[in-house]
């Protein structure tokens, strides 16, 4: 079964603050388009993968159904249910970020 991968607005504001930082620390705009480009081919792969991610190390984010996978140093945070045909991208951050409190104010 093949998933239909969506980005709620909150990962998309994410992509975007993500490309932002590079461009901004890097003044190379191709070297942003490039990094996120990957995160988006790591969000693809979910479409036949959606058990690809690990689970959080915290039981509230687990009981939720939330799923994260790791590129570079970031996470991107999903959910998905069985029976369902969509993956929910939440967020993508840096690792460096406490996420059990930034996951906290993600709807």
């Amino acid at each position: 079964m093949r998933y239909t991968v969506l980005l709620t607005e909150t990962a998309v504001a994410d992509f975007k603050k993500t490309a932002l930082g590079i461009l901004d620390a890097s003044k190379d705009a191709a070297t942003a388009l490039k990094f996120v480009t990957e995160l988006k081919a790591e969000v693809g792969r979910l479409a036949d993968f959606p058990q690809a991610g690990a689970l959080p190390n915290d039981r509230n984010l687990v009981c939720q159904g939330y799923r994260f996978l790791v590129h570079k140093d970031y996470l991107i945070f999903y959910t998905y249910e069985d029976g369902s045909d969509t993956v929910y991208v939440k967020a993508a951050f840096h690792a460096k970020l406490d996420y059990k409190r930034v996951m906290r104010n993600i709807k």
